[in-house]
């Protein structure tokens, strides 16, 4: 048995890394980055010092196709909250790819940081599912959302009781996603376009050029 650990630098990512490390110390691990190209400057590097931290490498995934951007101005939309785009062709599929060209073990647990608190698709998710389209006469694949039940308060002790840091995007952001992601707040935005104010320009001008807004609720500028 391998777990595969999906890993994007935040906060549940890193709880759930150091949760595994602590229950499986002897199981074999893979941490897996996926690099959408819309990431924080400093997303990878940061991960990376993260998980060699715990003795482990850090595996980026990409789409060699095409990064967030550049899906966004070949299909004249960004992601919706129904089409995610960006979470299947961006970070699911490069990592399942990465996956099958790297894992020669039977058994694959694929491991991912999802909590019942933040969403209700996220509390309707099963803890533990088989992954048909990943199982095959080779491999057996599950997907397991080992922190699911957690809470955020929950989350903050176990990186405080592991002296794990969160990285500083959380001073001003409430989540450690993309730059800018479809899923911000309002105030999220407010504070990007304080403290990055490149991506909010590229949002901005993208919006402009493609005639299509990131928000249902109009224009990043108008958020």
């Amino acid at each position: 048995m391998v777990l595969v650990i999906n890993f994007s630098g935040g906060k549940d990512s890193c709880a759930m890394l150091a949760y595994l490390c602590e229950k499986y110390p002897d199981t074999e691990k893979h941490v897996v980055f996926a690099d959408t190209g819309w990431e924080h400057k400093d997303a990878e590097s940061w991960s990376r010092g993260i998980v060699e931290s715990f003795g482990l490498h850090l595996n980026v995934a990409r789409n060699p196709n095409k990064t967030f951007l550049e899906m966004v101005v070949r299909r004249k939309m960004f992601p919706g909250m129904q089409t995610r785009q960006c979470t299947s062709d961006l970070k699911r599929g490069p990592i399942q790819t990465w996956i099958r060209q790297n894992v020669t073990d039977k058994l694959v647990i694929n491991c991912m940081g999802i909590r019942s608190e933040e969403s209700p698709n996220r509390k309707k998710a099963k803890h533990l599912s088989r992954n048909k389209s990943m199982t095959n006469s080779r491999r057996t694949v599950w997907d397991w959302n080992p922190i699911k039940d957690w809470n955020s308060d929950q989350v903050f002790n176990y990186l405080k009781m592991h002296n794990i840091p969160l990285h500083p995007v959380y001073k001003y952001l409430s989540r450690f996603s993309c730059r800018v992601c479809i899923y911000m707040s309002a105030h999220d935005v407010h504070q990007v376009k304080i403290n990055d104010p490149e991506a909010f320009k590229i949002i901005e001008h993208l919006e402009n050029q493609i005639g299509f807004t990131m928000f249902q609720s109009g224009s990043i500028t108008t958020i």
